[in-house]
């Protein structure tokens, strides 16, 4: 029987192969061809009902914006990480949803509720990055055989726990720190969260956002399932853990609570993830754009 996980994970890889190539990873260059890589998110409804799923929104990408690439008009897309942009068509999704006589959500007054037949799943290929990946990176990282100088960057120091915020890859031995985007320290900085950390936010407001809060309770992630670099207690710990060692939701305001979503596994394979195409042999580079789709779209939009 296959498992709820492998189901979800399959579900998104589903769509997202029905969908155009525009956006998508491909191979690059002539002489010397490296093959682009890249995480695939999606969110998942669950009809436990019938135990049907269906996918309604889904992301790509690896990318966001330093500081001095950010428009003072705000019109560009600061994170690109493909839960981010999954999340992002999720919202789209979700007020398409209000607008419709047959939708998820239950009773025609404001505020409205998801329908409790109704379960919402979060896939995404690799582990979210920031504080749920560390474990599963320090693991593949030997320190012993790194430079002096790129090895100070990656262990812990002072400063970092006196700040509380990091880049993503500084101060290995520092868990539960909120981590900023990307994790190179030879990169200029951003103002982008890591996933682990909006993950962790999602599980204490829920992933509506303070727009559709207005018109909607809270909802929440039932699971997460994830595919590389799976490591369950780094998972539990950033997403779950944080939060309900911060929050009681005796004191949050109605509809509200700590969440902890299940943190499972999944052994479907994403053909573009990083470690399927190192086990390919082949060399890779990071693919580029970012794809973002929702139900209702006949297309995907290439970032």
């Amino acid at each position: 029987m296959v498992s709820l996980a492998d189901r979800v994970a399959q579900c998104v890889i589903d769509r997202y192969l029905k969908l155009p190539k525009r956006g998508k990873p491909t191979a690059k260059g002539t002489d010397s061809v490296k093959e682009e890589w890249t995480v695939l998110a999606g969110f998942v409804i669950e009809d436990t009902g019938t135990n049907e799923l269906e996918c309604v929104s889904l992301g790509t990408g690896l990318k966001c914006q330093h500081r001095q690439q950010l428009s003072r008009f705000g019109d560009s897309v600061h994170d690109s990480h493909a839960e981010v942009i999954a999340r992002r068509a999720l919202l789209v999704y979700l007020l398409d949803q209000l607008c419709n006589k047959e939708s998820i959500f239950t009773k025609t007054t404001l505020p409205r509720q998801l329908d409790t037949k109704y379960k919402l799943h979060l896939y995404t290929s690799q582990c979210p990055c920031g504080d749920a990946a560390i474990g599963p990176l320090h693991a593949t990282l030997d320190t012993d055989h790194l430079p002096q100088a790129k090895r100070r960057r990656t262990e812990h120091s002072d400063s970092v726990i006196a700040n509380r915020i990091v880049r993503g890859h500084q101060g290995f031995d520092s868990l539960g720190m909120l981590r900023l985007k990307p994790g190179r320290a030879d990169s200029i900085p951003t103002m982008s969260m890591s996933c682990s950390d909006k993950i962790a936010r999602w599980n204490a407001l829920g992933v509506q956002g303070s727009l559709l809060a207005l018109l909607i309770l809270p909802i929440y992630i039932s699971s997460i399932v994830v595919g590389d670099l799976f490591d369950h207690s780094s998972i539990d710990r950033a997403l779950n853990q944080r939060v309900s060692s911060a929050l009681d939701s005796k004191h949050m305001p109605d509809g509200y609570n700590a969440n902890e979503c299940a943190v499972l596994p999944t052994s479907v394979e994403f053909e573009r993830s990083q470690l399927v195409l190192k086990a390919r042999n082949v060399d890779i580079v990071t693919a580029d754009a970012s794809i973002y789709w929702q139900k209702g779209l006949q297309a995907s939009v290439a970032l």
